[in-house]
């Protein structure tokens, strides 16, 4: 697919962009290429499909209340962390283990427990006089409310530290989640990050394309020309129409790329697919540092979030252990009760207490003892000791995984700053081709197929230099993401 990019937007795209050629080499402006002369951009959008049956609510974009039409990187990653469904969930999951963390750290303190009665009750009393006979005695019905309130609060003595062990395990697996959560976080601006350029890519792509279709129509018009004028064959105009159909072709599936990174943008972001909501134009790039692998690697295994989590957890795994191996422990608990309750109707002493409320107070201690609970604790242990290997085994995996990704970013950086270089000077190698393939035409020292070559040299080195542009960037945003370098926080 042969791809041109208009000389003011190539320009733009350059002249603010500095860059090394390798590590430790010194910092050096990049030349910006001579532009050929170029036909008038449009004044309107360009209608989807440039050709073809017209599909306008296609490429149709509606803004969204809250949401700028227009953003930058920051902006967009600001966006997704806010309501992305991707992000929201992995948030979830940290509250949860939160909440354990705070729930285990409670069981330091008393439980304390209050209860209250009232009760009535319904029964049948038989009286008998004293001085009569018993067929004297009546049997009549006699209703009793008693009321009682008291509360209950029970200590933790002695455990073995069974429960300090369970605090700890939740409090590293807190730490663990929290690391996650954070990667997940760098994650989703790595992705929004990708894909926010990769919408500037293709739509520079379309631009390019665009400005390709004008030229070829222009060279075409100048042939039509030619032959009236008796200069050129008639095989020169079919060469040109055969030159201007490629590159309608290609503009065409351009538009749909760019359609389609813009829904997907979206979509990352946590909206719908048709919402306006257009990355802004590149600016200078910031980041030019030129590190080295050690460094690189020192700073990935200290700030990198999954590493630190992996850590987090074989610590938290190593906690609940102990708490598994301390079931068989003795438990001590200490437990205070103080109560008060009163009875109608009112019964004097010995047999009540006149209706008056009657304290009741204790104080006890109880010990709990295993002995056999069949192979549970065994089974518990057993369990611990499995998760603890699994997951040391996950952080060596781990590390090396920080390696692999921080010499593969590494290359990748370095290379693509290489490429976007070359494919500088091949993009200015090929406009000085351009220029003289037209001055040689037009005084007819070359044929059609000469320009329309120099023509497909310059289309494929303009195409090649945005891609190696926006290279750079998702390569940069690759190695500040395996190294875990982030200003983003929760």
């Amino acid at each position: 697919m042969r791809r041109v990019l208009a000389s003011a937007v190539a320009l733009t795209l350059c002249a603010s962009v500095t860059l090394p050629l390798a590590a430790g080499a010194q910092m050096r402006p990049i030349p910006v290429p001579t532009p050929i002369p170029t036909t008038a951009p449009r004044s309107s959008p360009l209608p989807y499909p440039a050709y073809g049956t017209p599909a306008p609510d296609v490429q149709l974009l509606v803004p969204h209340p809250g949401v700028p039409t227009h953003v930058s990187l920051a902006q967009a990653i600001d966006v997704a962390v806010a309501i992305s469904p991707q992000f929201i969930q992995q948030r979830a999951i940290y509250s949860e283990l939160r909440a354990r963390y705070g729930a285990e750290k409670q069981a330091l303190f008393p439980a304390i427990s209050a209860n209250g009665l009232w009760e009535k009750d319904y029964s049948l009393v038989t009286r008998c006089p004293s001085t009569v006979v018993s067929s004297s005695c009546l049997t009549s019905p006699e209703i009793t409310t008693e009321e009682s309130a008291g509360y209950t609060v029970s200590q933790l003595i002695f455990d073995g530290g069974r429960v300090i062990a369970a605090i700890k395990a939740a409090k590293e697996a807190e730490l663990a989640g929290r690391g996650t959560l954070l990667r997940e976080l760098d994650t989703l601006a790595y992705d929004v990050a990708q894909d926010y350029y990769t919408v500037l890519e293709d739509k520079a792509l379309v631009d390019a394309d665009e400005q390709l279709v004008r030229e070829f129509e222009t060279e075409e018009d100048a042939v039509r020309a030619q032959i009236r004028n008796g200069v050129s064959a008639l095989s020169a105009l079919a060469q040109a129409e055969y030159e201007t159909a490629q590159a309608r072709g290609s503009l065409v599936q351009a538009q749909g790329n760019a359609i389609t990174a813009q829904a997907q943008f979206a979509t990352l972001l946590g909206l719908d697919a048709d919402t306006q909501i257009v990355p802004e134009p590149l600016g200078p790039d910031t980041y030019t540092a030129t590190p080295t692998y050690a460094k690189s690697l020192a700073q990935a295994l200290l700030l990198r979030p999954d590493y630190q989590s992996a850590q987090y957890t074989v610590t938290s795994d190593q906690a609940n252990l102990r708490y598994a191996e301390l079931a068989r422990v003795p438990t001590v608990t200490g437990q205070w009760s103080d109560s008060t309750a009163r009875q109608f109707p009112a019964l004097p002493p010995p047999y009540g207490n006149n209706g008056n409320w009657t304290p009741t107070r204790s104080l006890s201690a109880s010990i709990s003892i295993p002995i056999y609970d069949q192979g549970q604790t065994w089974y518990n242990i057993e369990v611990a000791k499995y998760t603890l290997n699994s997951d040391q085994a996950l952080l060596t995996e781990s590390k090396l995984t920080v390696e692999s990704d921080v010499r593969s970013a590494l290359a990748q950086l370095f290379s693509a700053r290489a490429n976007f270089t070359e494919e500088q000077a091949a993009l200015s190698a090929a406009q000085v081709s351009m220029q003289a393939a037209q001055a040689s035409y037009k005084v007819g020292v070359d044929t059609i197929l000469d320009l329309v070559t120099a023509e497909g040299n310059l289309a494929t080195a303009q195409s090649n230099y945005i891609s190696s542009l926006y290279g750079v960037r998702t390569a940069e945003e690759n190695y500040l993401y395996a190294t875990g370098i982030s200003d983003l926080r929760l």
